[in-house]
């Protein structure tokens, strides 16, 4: 029986679980700050301090809780779960925290001593591991098929996965599939494969037991074109062991000038040095996209799909397609 793809993707982290656990290592007359606890969770860049305002102002709040030993990094008290900073306030101030005339905490109590597994350095780790296994090959056949898969998001904590194949020649869409699946990963930047990947790899393993994967899949996301060169169009074809490409809709990293970029213009995307994807625009009212390899294919194939798939819209066909029936199945 053939393993699924879903088995291949390491076990992710429970973050609201591990958030907790070092909130709760904050001692009573200190506070810490959003930074503090991302850059404890493994985060150097502190990508994930945003998520955890949103965490801490919405989320199970029972009696005993210490969210309130959480404040901005200038000493702002920041916002509360039950809307009212005072109370926060009033809170620090139980605790014997100092507080300025303008109402900001004294961070000469600040707590950064923690004790953690540091799960977001975990799976930035697992993501140099998938960058290293990439493989660089040209494709020895002309693809036949092309096929995309993409995401969205619905209110009720779950999210929507499509499919959607093509023919190579005709771009007619030949086979649609879809899927639904919790939302275990809160949107980090640089963090968006573990969001989605789950999803993603559920809806190839139900286009699996139905027919062969299109022989060129297009991924609404990038592929090298990412800091540590493993956007999630790279992380899904090395679990898969399948030709990818990723299509990018806003510049991730590297340079790229495309200010003057006419339809039908590819520029080059450089970072220290590599060569990490290619801007490509179809029409001069439209914003480029940005095209790299995610696995088994070059550069320059990546490209040469793209375009070939481009068409009256922004993106190529087989991103079109996938992008807008996540949108249909998510209303419905």
């Amino acid at each position: 029986m053939k393993r699924s793809y879903s088995e291949s993707l390491c076990e992710l982290p429970d973050l609201r679980s591990e958030v907790l656990k070092l909130l709760a290592q904050v001692p009573v007359g200190q506070v810490t700050t959003y930074g503090d606890l991302a850059r404890a969770l493994g985060d150097d860049k502190t990508s994930s301090a945003r998520w955890l305002g949103a965490f801490f102002k919405d989320h199970d709040h029972p009696h005993g809780c210490t969210c309130h030993r959480v404040v901005r990094s200038n000493g702002e008290i920041g916002m509360y779960v039950t809307g009212d900073p005072n109370e926060k306030a009033q809170l620090l101030k139980k605790d014997g925290v100092t507080l300025t005339g303008l109402g900001n905490v004294d961070l000469a109590c600040r707590f950064s001593d923690f004790h953690s597994v540091k799960p977001l350095k975990q799976l930035n780790e697992f993501q140099f591991t998938l960058a290293k296994r990439r493989q660089r090959n040209p494709q020895e056949l002309t693809p036949r098929t092309f096929a995309g898969v993409d995401c969205a998001y619905r209110d009720d904590g779950n999210a929507v996965g499509a499919y959607v194949e093509l023919d190579a020649e005709t771009l007619a869409v030949t086979f649609e599939e879809s899927v639904v699946a919790p939302v275990e990963f809160p949107y980090i930047p640089g963090f968006l494969s573990f969001r989605e990947m789950p999803v993603l790899l559920l809806l190839l393993d139900k286009v699996r037991r139905r027919r062969n994967l299109a022989d060129i899949i297009f991924v609404d996301g990038n592929g090298i074109l990412h800091p540590r060169r493993a956007g999630i169009a790279t992380c899904l074809g090395v679990l898969i062991d399948h030709p990818t490409l990723g299509i990018g809709k806003s510049l991730l990293c590297g340079t790229v000038d495309t200010k003057t970029m006419r339809a039908g213009d590819i520029r080059p995307i450089e970072e220290n040095g590599e060569f990490i994807g290619n801007a490509l625009k179809t029409k001069n009212q439209s914003k480029p996209i940005f095209v790299s390899p995610g696995n088994l294919i070059t550069l320059e194939e990546a490209t040469l799909f793209a375009k070939a798939t481009m068409t009256k819209h922004r993106t190529p066909e087989p991103i079109f397609y996938a992008d807008r029936l996540t949108k249909q199945l998510r209303k419905n």
